[in-house]
This record gives structure tokens, C-alpha cells and sequence, in this order.
């Protein structure tokens, strides 16, 4: 592996003689392990304002290599729980979004660099990135709370009755884009849409069919988004379907009957290409992975309230899947998120509490790999936020 200069040439200030001075001298070369290691040990917000540094530096932390050796990063779009005493009344209604710390703390972060927070609405959150749309309008923004920048998008046609985001920080893309679909109007197994794509900074119209599946039956609650595609779990019957968000594929869809039914309860996650529908009935988890287009395979089922609730009989919920092990995922249990390991049937040992006398019900979790990836999807985007 080719080692990367990171400080072998990057200028950071420039004396009044017009001298540039460097960090290191100019034959010294921090290989790429070495690199790694050092930024993987900084904080989250460090590693994205250290972009800004300068072009050299920008370009060695957004190499490949690096970004596939940096953390996970537990970040979670959450509600104060209403029966909150420390909850402040009428802001129990307003979700927030919270990262872990390094003190295994589930902290909430100020989005108040947005300068239009207190005048929208979140409609969604996908891998780190929030959709907000001001009351009223057709005025949309993609928010980064770890980054600190935001976007404003052009407006859409028409009023939407579900707007859902769809960004996959593991995409093969080399620049990550994200989508915003909004649908407009809907059919008995269809339903009318418009797309907006980050990567042209405009909204597609389409006619969508749903492959047979009753536009009703579709659950805008549980929507997951992999490599340019969009899952939406259905009841009646009970299947995923799949919407191609790929320019010129024209949003088709392709149902996957699911191996059992969800009753709610149901999720979809991809741990490295394959696609897993996890299923629970309050204790025993179950997690099944597609063999092919049609089979799926048990993989785990365990009861897992015991190991997690004290005493046991405490509600626990999946939250999400480890993007590349296939055996560890993501629990809720009041007030904690924890991380279970199914082949062993045992907590790792990682767990984060929200802070003290905070009582948070978590509704999406997601685990990225830096804020990197988190700052590349605004690199097209007209000047709406800066990163600090």
C-alpha cells in the first residue's frame, strides 16, 4: 500500500516573507497505517474540521484507504419520552438528534448553526444527514448536525403526503449523493413522485408502480436505503419492495416476500451486500439473510430481554445492524442503547446511557464511518452552511 503524505507538503500559514511553513520536513512521509491510527484516535468533529486545514490535508483524509480505517460513529434521531419529568413539557414533541461520546454518553447535538431550526420540522433522518421542511411550505433542507452544514433544495412541484431520505454513507459511489422522495399522490399499487437528487441538484417526477403491492400496505416507518436503492417494508402481503433510485432506472420496484410476517416489528438492514430482515417479538430476536433473489436463511434467533433488562421482562427493541458483521447489532432498552453479540448470545461489553435524568426513546440509529462521508454529500451544493 502506497503510503500518503499528508504533512509531506500541505502549507498551513505563510510568514510576512512569504515563507510557507510545514509541520514536518518535506522528506518525511507518514504512511497510510500510521496516518490512520492517529486520526482514528481524534474526536468526531475533529476529523471533519481538519479538512479545512488545506487541500493535502482534505485529500489524505478523504482517501479510500483512511476512510475505511476510521470508527463507527453511533448517531440516532430520538423523542423525549413522555413521561419525562426532566423533559421541559412541550419540547417532549421535538425530536432531537444525539451522538455517543467517548465517555459512552449519548449526548444531544445543537442544531442551532442551522439558522432555520426553530422554524422546521423534521421529517426524517437517514446515516447521519436530517431532513427538514419549514410548516406550510415546499422549503426542504438536508441538515448535517455532526458537520455542521446544510443545504437548502430547490422546491418541488407539489406537496408531498410522505417525504423520506435515503443516504448510504457505504454507497460504491465515489462521491456519496443523497435522494429526497417525496410522494405526491397515490395510486392503488402506485403511487405519483418526485425525486431529487443531490448529484444534479434537481427533482424528477415519475409514475411509480409498487410491482402488485398495495400502496397502503407500505410502511413509511421502516424505510431502509442501501447502494442507490430504497427498501420499504408491506404487510398485505407481507414483502419488501425495492425502489431503484439509480438515474434512468425510473424507480422501479421489485418485491421480496419476507420469511415471516413483521406485525410492526420489522426491519431491514444490510450488513455488507446482503440484505437482512430482523424481526422481533419483544425478547426473541430473529435475523434472517437473502441466499438469492427469493430465499432467505435463519441465521440467529435469541432471546435476548434477560441479558439486557435487568431482572428481565423490560421492553427491548432492534435498532440496528453492525454494517459488517453480520452477528452484531444495536438494542434499545429504557434509558440505553447496547451492543449485543448473536453468536455468543452476550452483551460485548459496549453500552452508551443517555445523560443523567434524560429518559430518550430512540426511533433510527445508524453507525458511519466518520464525518467525512457526512461532508462529501454537500460538496455540489450552493454555500448553505460551513463546516466548523
Amino acid at each position: 500500500m502506497p503510503g500518503m503524505a499528508i504533512l509531506k507538503s500541505s502549507s498551513i500559514d505563510s510568514d510576512a516573507s512569504g515563507t510557507t511553513t510545514s509541520f514536518l520536513p518535506n522528506d518525511v512521509d507518514l504512511g497510510g497505517d500510521l496516518l490512520a491510527e492517529i486520526i482514528r484516535r481524534l474526536p468526531l468533529d475533529s476529523v471533519a474540521r481538519s479538512r479545512a486545514v488545506s487541500r493535502n490535508w482534505r485529500a489524505a483524509i478523504s482517501d479510500g484507504y483512511l476512510r475505511r480505517r476510521l470508527p463507527l460513529h453511533m448517531s440516532m434521531i430520538c423523542f423525549p419520552d413522555n413521561d419525562d419529568p426532566f423533559g421541559g413539557g412541550g419540547s417532549a414533541s421535538l425530536p432531537l438528534f444525539a451522538c455517543a461520546t467517548e465517555g459512552r454518553r449519548l449526548e444531544e447535538r445543537d442544531i442551532g448553526f442551522f439558522p432555520l431550526h426553530d422554524r422546521s420540522v423534521v421529517c426524517d433522518a437517514c446515516n447521519g444527514l436530517l431532513l427538514c421542511r419549514a410548516p406550510g411550505t415546499r422549503d426542504f433542507y438536508v441538515v448535517s448536525p455532526v458537520t455542521r452544514t446544510w443545504a437548502a433544495l430547490p422546491r418541488p412541484a407539489k406537496d408531498a403526503s410522505l417525504s423520506v431520505l435515503a443516504f448510504d454513507p457505504f454507497g460504491t459511489s465515489p462521491q456519496q449523493h443523497y435522494h429526497v422522495i417525496n410522494f405526491t399522490g397515490w395510486r392503488d399499487r402506485g403511487a405519483a413522485v418526485e425525486v431529487f437528487s443531490s448529484e444534479t441538484r434537481a427533482w424528477t417526477a415519475h409514475e411509480v408502480d409498487f410491482g402488485g403491492v398495495p400502496a397502503g400496505s407500505l410502511s413509511g416507518a421502516s424505510v431502509h436505503c442501501h447502494d442507490g436503492a430504497a427498501y420499504f417494508l408491506a404487510s398485505d402481503p407481507d414483502c419488501a419492495v425495492r425502489m431503484d433510485l439509480a438515474a434512468g432506472a425510473g424507480l422501479a420496484c421489485t418485491v421480496v416476500a419476507l420469511p415471516e410476517p413483521s406485525d410492526g416489528h420489522g426491519r431491514l438492514a444490510h450488513c455488507g451486500s446482503r440484505l437482512h430482515y430482523v424481526c422481533s417479538d419483544g425478547e426473541l430476536l430473529k435475523v434472517w439473510a437473502l441466499e438469492d433473489v427469493q430465499r432467505w436463511r435463519l441465521k440467529h434467533a435469541v432471546r435476548v430481554g434477560g441479558d439486557i433488562v435487568e431482572g428481565g421482562g423490560g421492553e427491548v427493541r432492534f435498532l440496528a445492524m453492525h454494517p459488517e458483521k453480520s452477528a452484531v447489532v444495536y438494542l434499545w432498552s429504557p434509558w440505553k442503547l447496547v451492543e449485543y453479540d448473536l453468536s455468543k448470545r452476550e452483551l460485548t461489553g459496549v453500552a452508551w446511557e443517555f445523560a443523567k435524568g434524560a429518559r430518550n426513546r430512540v426511533v433510527k440509529t445508524w453507525l458511519v464511518p466518520s464525518s467525512c462521508y457526512l461532508s462529501d454529500c454537500f460538496a455540489d451544493a450552493p454555500a448553505g452552511g460551513a463546516m466548523i
